[in-house]
């Protein structure tokens, strides 16, 4: 891999199989968010597996791809990245690697085919919405599978790392943090649904099961952001935002309230109110300091180095940080149960989406692909940012205005002109966020499947994008 320490060509073929694997998922999040607006609209809703109700079935395939599957998935090609690439190190085991992509994967197609064909009633839980229906289940087992596997591969080849003397690189760490959140919530998990199990609950109630995992995911995601932010300082910037020995000590900071989320569990039964008040006092007070500090020091380096408004990384880098800080904003001021909460997370989850994509055109010319379109790069942060404000602006008023959440046509009861408003501000948002999206899955993929050297256009608009050594 160029710019990279060494790797073999079967370790390298990895790392790109995650990134493939990262951006199909926004493919296919893309389709379900058009079968969103499709399953709104007169005649064309008839026609949809399951008529009206299909909406919902839609809406879970795309939240589950667009932020569960897109998140791991990318993270996924982190974990590889970083811990071969990064240390100068091959991965342990090929097959392995090579498996769990393909765990995930079926996994993946699986979740897209239960819910493009609506193989069962949709149940819209927090954090992971599920399709009861044994397809879609295991298309979330397989897929975690995946994703676990590569943990344990990744954690072998820091093993491997550690033997032959080497220390973790800023990045690595990061990502390795990244990691241990990730087990702990696939742990928490396992303990919610067994504990469900255990006490002969016919029917599994999937907001109690992935209530406490969920938050702790959101550390996983947090972490990996941050990570990301640091990436494209490096370079864009050429230089991190804090020094590395003191990055590590705020990714630690995040393992103090990760490590202890299993043990929630042997204390408090999923269905008492302070089981859930736990875990979202974990998220409040754990992913505020660590992340402040980081986005602090990178305004810092942004506004004090040249600013390069037409490159891609670095304007996600500006981009990601200005979302979720107004993200940040929006959650101190909620108040009751309405739009102002799904605005505040969704500013919160775009803003890693923008990180990942601007990552994403930083590194891609390591794997010998010429970025398809500097044009596309450069215009689509600005274009899926200004959907995902307007988005996050138009739920806020509809929310301030009473509008309550998981509502959808005649329930949301749009009784006067203050709520019209505010929802098509919401609506065209929506709009302008999945053209963001279209365009950065057009460019990727028209970019993944071209090796550099092909003819891709003019040469002038496709020039790949120099990525320096690290």
């Amino acid at each position: 891999m160029r710019g990279f320490g060494p790797v073999d060509r079967g370790t390298e073929k990895i790392i790109y199989g995650w990134l493939l694997l990262a951006v199909m998922s926004l493919v296919f999040a893309g389709i379900f968010a058009l079968l969103v607006a499709m399953a709104r609209t007169p005649v064309i809703e008839d026609l949809l597996p399951l008529g009206r109700d299909y909406i919902y079935v839609a809406l879970v395939g795309h939240v589950d791809l667009a932020v569960v599957i897109w998140f791991l998935a990318f993270e996924g090609f982190l974990w590889a990245l970083t811990s071969t690439a990064h240390t100068g190190t091959s991965i342990f085991s090929r097959n392995l690697g090579l498996v769990s992509v393909i765990l995930s994967a079926l996994g993946m197609a699986l979740v897209v085919v239960s819910a493009i064909f609506g193989l069962g009633p949709a149940e819209l839980a927090n954090y992971v919405p599920v399709l009861v229906t044994p397809v879609f289940y295991a298309g979330l087992l397989l897929f975690a599978s995946g994703i676990l596997l590569n943990l344990i591969n990744t954690l072998f080849t820091l093993l491997k790392v550690k033997r032959d003397g080497k220390k973790f690189p800023v990045l690595t760490f990061g990502m390795a943090v990244a990691g241990v959140a990730v087990f702990s919530a696939f742990l928490c998990f396992a303990l919610s649904g067994y504990y469900q199990w255990a006490t002969g609950k016919i029917f599994i109630d999937s907001e109690r099961l992935f209530w406490g995992g969920g938050h702790i995911l959101q550390f996983a995601n947090t972490v990996s952001m941050v990570t990301v932010w640091i990436y494209l300082s490096r370079l864009v910037l050429k230089e991190d935002p804090v020094s590395p020995p003191v990055a590590k000590v705020l990714f630690i900071f995040y393992l103090l309230f990760v490590l202890p989320a299993p043990f929630i569990y042997f204390f408090h039964d999923t269905a008492e109110q302070a089981y859930k008040d736990i875990f979202t006092n974990l998220m409040r007070w754990g992913l505020g300091p660590s992340t402040a500090i980081f986005m602090l020091a990178s305004v810092w380096k942004i506004f004090s180095g040249k600013r390069l408004w037409r490159n891609p990384g670095f304007s996600s880098l500006a981009l990601s940080i200005a979302v979720f800080v107004l993200g940040g904003v929006i959650a101190l001021l909620i108040s009751g149960v309405n739009t102002k909460i799904p605005a505040h997370y969704h500013c919160v989850i775009g803003a890693v989406t923008i990180a990942f994509m601007g990552l994403f055109y930083e590194v891609v010319p390591a794997f010998n692909r010429a970025l398809w379109s500097k044009r596309m790069a450069a215009a689509q942060p600005y274009l899926y940012s200004l959907g995902i404000l307007l988005f996050a602006v138009g739920l806020y008023m509809a929310g301030s205005h009473g509008v309550a959440r998981k509502t959808y046509g005649h329930e949301q009861n749009l009784n006067n002109i203050a709520k019209v408003i505010s929802m098509s501000i919401m609506g065209i948002g929506g709009l302008v966020a999945i053209a963001g999206g279209i365009t950065f899955v057009l460019n990727a993929l028209l970019t993944l499947v071209r090796r550099q050297g092909e003819d891709a256009g003019s040469a002038a608009d496709h020039e790949a994008v120099g990525l320096e050594k690290l």
